[in-house]
């Protein structure tokens, strides 16, 4: 099969990053500074040869409404030339549609697909199938759809997403996120017969090995997966050589009232 592409991760909370990257000792500044200005950490993946970087906006998936964050992630794809792909809990179709409008290439609808499946149907229609993807996060093969719907198993929901005429799903199950301990084939598997799309999978992956177990053995429609803690934490070799060109380059974000570029940025 194919090279499986990485995807970064990048989640968002109130304006600022969750995660920082842990660089040589003598940068922690520049990284924790980064952390404060995702579109500079965004710039970062590209540079380290990202093809597509995920952006989650935390918020929504707590009930937060929260502008800015959107805002913030329509910077950041006007900041690289690559695309992003933006999981948002959205209330309505018109906020995936304003996103998409303003240049964001991607963006990944969860519970509206249930929810509002002709309002979905409708923003597939106008952007296509590339742009309007679709997101689940799974425990023991369910999906928690929320109080009024309640739950449906991961491959009904993927079957829904389909007949929508939905083609790739981002899947994560709620026992790999963070947890660095790779991620189950037999439940790649399962999910990745249950309807001709394309799938990434997100969560649990810390290693090469974990890669390469994927790249061996998953199903050829299985194409992406999404690493978040393990990029962050420099658990790939390559990333040693990328850590310490960037601590000769700048030791420090150099920060004023006005935000401004640092020089890896310019690079």
């Amino acid at each position: 099969m194919p090279n499986v592409l990485v995807i970064p991760s990048i989640d968002l909370t109130h304006g600022h990053c969750l995660r920082c990257i842990k660089g040589e000792v003598g940068t922690e500044q520049l990284y924790a500074e980064m952390s404060d200005h995702p579109v500079e950490l965004a710039q970062l993946w590209r540079r380290e040869n990202a093809k597509c970087i995920q952006v989650t906006d935390i918020d929504s998936f707590r009930g937060e409404v929260n502008a800015d964050v959107l805002d913030m992630v329509v910077e950041m794809q006007r900041a690289v030339d690559i695309p992003l792909q933006v999981v948002t809990k959205q209330n309505d179709v018109d906020a995936y549609r304003r996103l998409l409008m303003a240049g964001i290439y991607r963006v990944a609808v969860n519970t509206l697909a249930v929810t509002d499946a002709d309002a979905v149907r409708a923003l597939l229609d106008e952007f296509g199938s590339s742009r309007v993807i679709f997101g689940l996060r799974a425990h023991n093969g369910d999906v928690d759809l929320g109080n009024e719907h309640g739950v449906m198993t991961d491959t009904d929901y993927i079957r829904r997403v389909y007949d929508l005429g939905g083609r790739r799903v981002v899947y994560t199950e709620v026992d790999w996120e963070g947890n660095l301990t790779g991620e189950d084939l037999q439940t790649i598997r399962r999910i990745a017969s249950a309807a001709p799309v394309r799938f990434t999978m997100a969560g649990g992956i810390a290693s090469p090995q974990h890669l390469w177990e994927i790249q061996a053995a998953a199903p050829p429609n299985v194409d992406s997966v999404v690493i978040g803690r393990a990029l962050y934490e420099n658990r790939f070799p390559c990333q040693a050589i990328w850590r310490h060109a960037e601590a000769v380059l700048e030791p420090v974000i150099h920060s004023t009232d006005v935000v401004q570029q640092s020089s890896i940025s310019r690079l």
